[in-house]
C-alpha cells in the first residue's frame, strides 16, 4: 500500500467556538494552521495565541498564525462561519488560494453547499456536520463544554486518500470522525436533530432539558416535518430514533441559535428554518409547526 498524500496546510476561516476548537487541536498536533478572522480577532490571536478549555480534549494555549485575509494556498479549508456572516467571511479567502483544496464546511443546514461550490469551483467541497458544544467566550478563547466532539464527513467525490488522511489527522487530534458515501444523509441527519432543537430551544429561550419537558410536542412536530420533507426528497429519516437522542442529550445543552438570541446577535433562522420552508414548498409538504415558530423568530430577529 502506497503512502498517503500529506495533509498540507490547514486554513480555518472564522475561529468561533467550533473553528477555534479545530484550529487549536490541529495546531497542537503539529499541523501548519492559519486562522483567517476579522482584523481585531486576527491581531489578538497572532499576538496572544489561542486558548482552549476542554474537559474532553484538555486545556491548553498555543501560538497559531492568524491573518485578516489569506495569503497562502490552503490544502484544507475549514469554513466555520455562521450562515449570517458567510458572504463576508468568504471574501477573506480568495478562490485562487483554494484550488484543489478539501473544503470542510461546519455550518448548520445544507443550502451553503451550493454557495461554496459556486464560490470555490476548483475545490472539493465535502458535506460535513459536527456535533459539539463549543463557544467563543472572548477573541481567541474557546470553551468546549460538551463531553463529545463528533464529526461526520462525506467523500463527496473528492480523492479518497486525501479525505481519509484528513479523517486520520482529526482522529489523532481527539475527534470522533466517521466517513460516509452518502452526502445527503450526512447533511439531513444532522438537520433532523438540529432544526427542532435550534428552533424550539430558541423560541422557548431554554436549554434542551427544559424544552423537551415543556415543549415536547413542538420538538417532535418539527422533527416529523423534517422527516416528511426528507422523504419527499428520497431520504429516509427516523424520528422515533431521534426522540431517544433528544432524551439522551445533556439537559444543559444550548444550541448556538439560542446563544445568539441571548447575546442579541443575528440568528440563523433563515438558514435553518427558512431552508426547511423552501424545501417543503418545493415538495408540496405542509410544515405548520415549523412555519409558526419561524414566523415568531423572524419577528424577533427583525426587532433586534
Amino acid at each position: 500500500m502506497g503512502e498517503r498524500t500529506p495533509l498540507g496546510r490547514i486554513t480555518v476561516l472564522a475561529p468561533g467556538g467550533v473553528g477555534g476548537l479545530l484550529a487549536g487541536v490541529m495546531a497542537r498536533q503539529g499541523h501548519p494552521v492559519t486562522i483567517v478572522a476579522t482584523e481585531p480577532t486576527a491581531e489578538h490571536i497572532a499576538s496572544a495565541g489561542l486558548r482552549v478549555d476542554s474537559g474532553l480534549l484538555g486545556d491548553f494555549r498555543i501560538g497559531v498564525e492568524a491573518v485578516p485575509a489569506a495569503t497562502e494556498h490552503a490544502d484544507v479549508l475549514i469554513v466555520a462561519a455562521k450562515a449570517t456572516a458567510l458572504p463576508a467571511a468568504l471574501a477573506r479567502v480568495s478562490p485562487r488560494l483554494a484550488v484543489d483544496a478539501l473544503i470542510v464546511p461546519l455550518l448548520n443546514g445544507y443550502e451553503h453547499m451550493d454557495l461554496l461550490r459556486a464560490h470555490y469551483p476548483g475545490a472539493h467541497v465535502l458535506a460535513s456536520s459536527i456535533r459539539v458544544e463549543s463557544t467563543r467566550v472572548a477573541p481567541g478563547h474557546i470553551a468546549h463544554t460538551s463531553p463529545f466532539a463528533a464529526l461526520d464527513i462525506a467523500y463527496s467525490g473528492a480523492p479518497a486518500d486525501r479525505v481519509e488522511t484528513l479523517a486520520e489527522a482529526l482522529r489523532a487530534a481527539g475527534l470522533d470522525v466517521r466517513l460516509h458515501h452518502d452526502e445527503a444523509g450526512v447533511l439531513w441527519r444532522k438537520f433532523h436533530f438540529l432544526l427542532p432543537t435550534a428552533l424550539v430551544c430558541t423560541h422557548h429561550r431554554s436549554d434542551i432539558g427544559t424544552a423537551r419537558a415543556e415543549r415536547r410536542a413542538d420538538l417532535l412536530g418539527v422533527a416529523h416535518e423534517v422527516e416528511a420533507v426528507a422523504a419527499a426528497r428520497g431520504l429516509a429519516l427516523d424520528t422515533a430514533r431521534l426522540t431517544a437522542m433528544f432524551d439522551a442529550a445533556p439537559p444543559a445543552t444550548k444550541p448556538s441559535m439560542l446563544r445568539d438570541r441571548e447575546a442579541g446577535r443575528p440568528m440563523e433562522v433563515d438558514a435553518l428554518g427558512g431552508a426547511l420552508l423552501r424545501a417543503a414548498a418545493e415538495a408540496g409538504v405542509p410544515v405548520p409547526v415549523t412555519e409558526r415558530i419561524v414566523a415568531d423568530l423572524r419577528a424577533v430577529d427583525a426587532a433586534g
